[in-house]
């Protein structure tokens, strides 16, 4: 008798199983120059705050940005190939060299798209990279299928599906299974834009994979793309798209953790299945719950501490070029006191809105087991309801004057409290700046805990104290960052100023030990 888990478990076995030896040459690589590479790749990425599953296709797509208008599809897949051995995103001499003809023909499928985006005018940018999102996830996918994430996504779709109750008007029914679709995708699987752009342009072209240069498919898509690419956005910007996603982002740790038992044991998750052995079922899904909250703690403290340090450095470097300059020469101010509190304030507030996040255990672990019953169909159901958004009607002006008002009240009454500790005008502007930056980051760190938890936790009261206070200063953080231009100096020097040149270098010094090691056989 087949059940929900039937394709999951066999995606589980499938990826379980041992690479097969390459046949024929493969791809190798000099084990000094792939230990600098990689090196050069830590650093870069300690300066992105990114989900780590995304860092090989974000390394793919700043390769293709880099190399793909200079090269032809055949060398660019093996260089593309050497330096992802090379930052150890791909094992050294398990790759076979037939693997560069299969990722150039997907380039070579791309190419008239490109050609088309190029074409597109004032679109011209915008298709651009969003080829690039598309190209570089395929790239991937090619590379390393992604087997159990699909199997996982959809028994999560399959069974948030037939408990949706969709009272919200704003989702047509039309798009219901593509909204839920792309939710499943973003909570369950963490799936960036990149991701979700080709995602959802598979969906629409299911034949798209396995199609080649030269196809009917690739010419049709490319003298449509503009259509294709908004039509696309269009669903991915959906009015109630992030709605979706935070109602199923509640139950995303159901299926995270028995993705989890599956893996940890298939043969014995099955039987488990098989006989109905809720005790066994119960016992494994708990100790996964306990070993992801471990695997939080541990992820949250590396993450705090490197978004605090940077946050320090950066601090530091504004202090020494703008603050210090500004209150010695225009001032001529001596007092250092503002000076160190613009520079340590904000990484504290960082480190303690991260460092204080709790997970109430025991009560989540309870609603994760009746919400595992409920899919395993031995326990109370439960329905998954998207509401209608609320419309406060002749109140909204109202309570967006009042929200404006609280909005001033509280930094004026910052500004006030600075300006008694003799801050100046620059200083108080930079203080509230970072401010509003930190504590909407500092709070989207703290929510990454609800991947793990499903139930309500924290007291209303506080929450709505601190809603009145800080969540107009949250808000402003939250625009500034979506909006205002986001240039990480840092990354765009690494990434346009020393990225190309070295790994140039690494490529000759590769080839002059290849050169040296074939002079010593000589010999």
């Amino acid at each position: 008798m087949s059940t929900p888990f039937d394709s999951l478990l066999a995606a589980i076995r499938v990826a379980a199983r041992p690479p097969a030896v390459p046949e024929g040459e493969v791809i190798t690589v000099n084990d000094t120059v792939s230990a600098a590479a990689s090196a050069y790749e830590a650093i870069r990425n300690t300066l992105e705050y990114d989900e780590e599953h995304l860092m090989r296709r974000n390394a793919i797509r700043r390769i293709l940005m880099r190399r793909i208008q200079d090269e032809a599809s055949r060398p660019l897949a093996a260089d593309v190939l050497r330096e992802l051995i090379w930052a150890r995103y791909l094992p050294n001499k398990k790759i076979p060299e037939s693997t560069v003809g299969v990722v150039a023909a997907v380039f070579e499928k791309y190419r008239p798209l490109f050609a088309r985006a190029a074409a597109g005018g004032r679109e011209a940018g915008f298709l651009y990279d969003w080829l690039l999102d598309v190209m570089s996830t395929e790239v991937e996918y090619t590379l390393a299928p992604p087997y159990v994430d699909e199997a996982e996504a959809g028994l999560a779709y399959r069974a948030l599906k037939q408990r949706m109750v969709w009272a919200n008007p704003a989702v047509k029914e039309e798009d219901r299974d593509l909204q839920l679709y792309v939710a499943v995708h973003r909570s369950v699987l963490r799936s960036n834009i990149a991701t979700l752009r080709f995602r959802v342009f598979t969906l629409y072209y299911p034949a798209w994979p396995t199609a080649a240069a030269g196809d009917a498919l690739v010419s049709d898509i490319s003298a449509r793309l503009p259509a294709v690419a908004e039509a696309i956005e269009r669903q991915l910007r959906h009015p109630a798209a992030d709605a979706v996603y935070r109602l199923v982002r509640r139950h995303a740790v159901v299926f995270h953790l028995l993705r989890d038992v599956a893996q940890d044991d298939p043969a014995a998750f099955a039987a488990a299945l098989a006989s109905g052995d809720a005790g066994a079922l119960d016992a494994a899904v708990v100790k996964a719950a306990e070993s992801r909250y471990d695997r939080f703690r541990k992820r949250l403290g590396r993450s705090v501490v490197r978004a605090a340090l940077f946050l320090l450095f950066t601090k530091s470097v504004l202090a020494l070029v703008l603050e210090l300059p500004y209150e010695q020469f225009i001032l001529k101010s001596s007092d250092d006191r503002p000076l160190l509190v613009n520079i340590l304030f904000h990484p504290l507030l960082l480190s303690v809105l991260g460092l204080t996040v709790g997970i109430p255990e025991q009560k989540n672990n309870r609603k994760i087991l009746e919400e595992t019953h409920a899919i395993l169909g031995t326990g109370k159901d439960f329905a998954v309801t998207l509401r209608p958004g609320r419309s406060n009607g002749g109140l909204s002006v109202a309570f967006r004057t009042l929200y404006g008002i609280m909005f001033l009240v509280t930094v004026g009454a910052i500004s006030w409290f600075l300006h008694a500790l003799h801050f100046n005008v620059f200083s108080i502007i930079l203080f509230l700046f970072f401010l509003s930056l930190v504590t909407f980051f500092g709070l989207k760190i703290r929510n990454g805990r609800r991947e793990l938890v499903i139930v309500e936790t924290g007291s209303p009261f506080l929450g709505f104290l601190g809603d009145l206070l800080f969540l107009p200063i949250v808000r402003a953080g939250r625009w500034i960052a979506l909006r205002a231009p986001r240039i990480n100096v840092f990354l765009f020097f690494l990434d346009f100023i020393i990225e190309a040149p070295f790994k140039a270098a690494i490529r000759v010094i590769e080839s002059w030990i290849s050169y040296l090691r074939e002079k010593r056989e000589e010999i």
